[in-house]
């Protein structure tokens, strides 16, 4: 039996994001597998130790408190793994891999993997389709800076090596407000670019969740003999919808609430449909200044229903009484697994072509594709679902057809190790 190391997306125990319910689900598809599995995980935590070893439904746990390599290798050489799967500290982990002759295999959870903003979203609000510089992605970087955009102008003006020399000045005080973050734009740009330069020489393989990723990461020079493209599974659950008594109203939902995933587009459209014949669920709470400033104007909306923060456990019993998904999204969504969730208790989706969706949304079939950040064409959409009620019944009998099981997304991913150790 290989033994498998997995390097969590940030703490394991964390249910924050898309990608740490990813590699929860994971493991614990694995566990039930019965593989042999060991897991990195990382803690923001003040503590004088620098890890501590903690169980898991049997496996060990190394969560780690401070980033330091001789521990790093420490740990990886107890655990002696004939594998290692990275999920976050790529370029440090593939590194640490290839010196200690380690195959490894990284999956792109989201644009950050190549993209100094994040999110592989423009300044201009559309999807980037550029390789990374710093020409093009200082407008980006400085636009997540308070006053970025007004100082722009000016930094674009000063030559490359003088704000890269400025910048590793300004790191020594990171904390001047405004003016360490607006100093060191573009070595964030530069440290992207050599983070992954690093992953392009030592990762093994890189799996793209979708065709959208893999398209960008062989844009930026990752070889296409290196990647793979394997869409993400999910455990499935009982589908409690059938049980629900069908409602006047449809009942669209949208889950998480940020800028990148739409919700001010889906609000504008949204805020304009009849109330008598649809409400809005919005699941999810983002306490950033500019997504409240965003949802402000629609707190006290009759047929627009906030949840607030839900448990990824409890989203799925909440969302049987729901009738649409909208996946919003203007940023490219690698996957989206709460998609692939909807979709697994027969919802259809409106969602754009952010390109986690177009692999799992078939256009007329299960739901229905737009282009990112339209408010017309988002509110045509959702009204032609309240115009056509036998349309949605339709799309709900097919929904869950094409979704992937984590128990068969394990075996692929297996069989994919074994093929690495076996080159190796």
């Amino acid at each position: 039996m290989i033994k498998i190391l997995q390097i969590a997306n940030g703490d394991f125990f964390s249910s924050g994001g898309g990608g740490q319910i990813y590699v929860r689900n994971l493991l614990d598809e694995m566990i039930v597998q019965q593989l042999d599995v060991a897991v990195i995980s990382f803690v923001n935590k003040s503590s004088h130790l620098k890890f501590e070893k903690k169980q898991y439904r049997g496996i060990p746990i190394y969560e780690i408190y401070q980033i330091d390599k001789e521990l790093i290798i420490q740990l990886i050489e107890e655990t002696k793994p004939d594998i290692m799967h990275i999920h976050a500290h790529k370029a440090l982990f593939s590194g640490i891999a290839k010196e200690l002759n380690i195959p490894n295999v990284i999956t792109a959870h989201h644009g950050g993997i190549l993209c100094p903003g994040g999110t592989l979203l423009n300044h201009k609000d559309e999807i980037c389709c550029t390789k990374v510089n710093d020409k093009d992605c200082l407008p980006c970087v400085l636009r997540q800076v308070r006053t970025g955009n007004f100082f722009y102008p000016f930094i674009k003006r000063i030559p490359l090596k003088q704000r890269l020399r400025f910048g590793q000045f300004i790191t020594k005080y990171p904390h001047i407000y405004f003016v360490t973050p607006l100093g060191i734009s573009s070595i964030k740009i530069e440290n992207k670019k050599r983070d992954w330069n690093e992953i392009i020489q030592n990762a093994d393989l890189l799996i793209a969740p979708s065709e959208a990723i893999k398209e960008k990461m062989q844009l930026n020079g990752m070889s296409k003999e290196k990647m793979k493209v394997i869409p993400h599974g999910i455990p499935f659950s009982k589908n409690e919808s059938s049980l629900k008594e069908k409602s006047e109203k449809v009942k669209f939902f949208h889950i998480s609430v940020s800028y990148e995933k739409g919700t001010h587009i889906l609000l504008k459209a949204f805020a304009d449909l009849d109330k008598t014949k649809c409400e809005l669920h919005i699941i999810g709470y983002n306490s950033s200044k500019k997504v409240q400033k965003m949802i402000e104007p629609y707190q006290n909306h009759s047929n627009i229903i906030f949840h607030g923060k839900i448990e990824p456990e409890k989203i799925l019993p909440l969302i049987s009484d729901f009738d649409v998904m909208i996946h919003s999204a203007i940023y490219l969504e690698v996957f989206g697994l709460t998609i692939s969730e909807a979709l697994s208790q027969n919802k259809p989706i409106v969602a754009t072509r952010c390109g986690g969706a177009e692999m799992q949304v078939k256009d007329g079939e299960n739901g229905l594709l737009i282009q990112p950040n339209n408010v017309e064409e988002l509110k045509n959409a959702m009204q032609r679902m309240i115009d056509n009620s036998e349309e949605i019944d339709k799309m709900s009998k097919i929904s869950s057809e094409n979704v992937i099981s984590i128990e068969n997304h394990v075996k692929e991913i297996v069989l994919t190790y074994k093929s690495l150790i076996n080159g190796k």
